[in-house]
């Protein structure tokens, strides 16, 4: 007994009854069977095969496919052959088909494909089961465009700024062509772009820019120095004694060194590293037997100003005389 399949994904495409569908007359031709007609308001070949429980053989398919519509005196043929979803450009559709070789299918369903159109699979193959006979629709159009040139840039040294120093004297702007281009797509998506001519309708200006080369000087707060180091910072008061290793008196901006680091009489600038209050201008004029190399001792006037600055790293700027 031959098996037999309902139509179900092709009749899924079939049209829409619209609201008041007119009656129709279907011949339907079968092999072997004689020619039977039939009286349907169906709108599409799908809706009336539904309609009238017609079931259909596996490998037949009705011809003209599930998805048309049938017209008023319509000749209906079910017969071997291939459900074909062909998408042709952005278009899709279905048909039927008696053979499911691509060259075979755009001869029969009369698709004329353009000089530089392909199709996929290609020319030479077949559409199998659930694969999609694609119309890749090549075309070329010719647009005017405008677009921006980005400026140039100029840079001069100055030596009357300082190194490391920028400015722009001149701002640049963008230069506009106008540009004749060859588009073109396939299935209406750009996929290559050809510049034909183009001419410069608006120019632009470079933009110039200084360049500092004056070499910097050393400054901290209005004074030159030579150098700065990182040292380790703590503190003493008055209870450490009046006078320090200078023979000057014990007071704020007096600090004690390492004298084979940073000479007795030398003056200097104290920035804290860590955002504590700065203790500012200094000089060296005291040592300790606990201050050896890149270490330093603060005065201050209190135990409690001492106690607070602690330990911690400070910046040490030797001053120039």
């Amino acid at each position: 007994m031959i098996k037999k399949t309902v139509l179900l994904s092709a009749l899924a495409v079939s049209l829409i009854l619209p609201a008041q569908a007119e009656a129709k007359t279907v011949t339907l031709n079968r092999p072997g069977i004689a020619p039977v007609r039939y009286e349907t308001d169906a709108a599409t070949v799908g809706e009336f095969l539904l309609e009238k429980d017609i079931q259909l053989e596996k490998g037949t398919v009705p011809f003209p496919s599930a998805s048309e519509a049938l017209s008023e005196q319509a000749e209906l043929t079910i017969k071997s052959g291939y459900t074909i979803t062909v998408k042709d450009g952005k278009h899709s559709y279905t048909r039927s088909a008696t053979s499911n070789k691509v060259a075979d299918i755009l001869k029969e369903l009369n698709i004329k494909l353009g000089e530089k159109d392909t199709v996929t699979p290609p020319m030479k193959g077949s559409v199998n089961e659930g694969e999609i006979l694609r119309i890749n629709r090549y075309k070329e159009r010719t647009e005017k465009v405008v677009r921006d040139v980005a400026y140039a840039t100029e840079r001069r040294e100055n030596p009357q700024i300082d190194a490391g120093t920028e400015r722009v004297i001149q701002k640049g702007e963008a230069s506009k062509v106008e540009e004749v281009v060859r588009i073109s797509t396939v299935n209406e998506e750009e996929t290559a772009r050809l510049v034909l001519s183009s001419r410069v309708i608006q120019e632009g200006k470079k933009e110039i820019v200084e360049v500092g080369t004056k070499p910097v000087e050393n400054m901290i707060h209005g004074k030159k120095y030579k150098k700065k180091i990182l040292m380790k910072g703590t503190a003493y008061d008055p209870s450490a004694g009046k006078w320090t290793a200078s023979g000057t008196r014990a007071r704020v901006g007096a600090v004690a060194v390492d004298p084979r680091v940073i000479p007795l009489g030398t003056k200097l600038y104290i920035e804290s590293a860590d955002g504590f209050p700065t203790y500012g201008f200094a000089v060296a004029e005291d040592t300790g037997g606990a201050i050896k190399g890149n270490r330093i001792d603060l005065f201050y006037n209190s135990r409690r100003e001492a106690y607070n600055f602690g330990r911690r790293n400070v910046t040490v700027y030797v001053l120039e005389d």
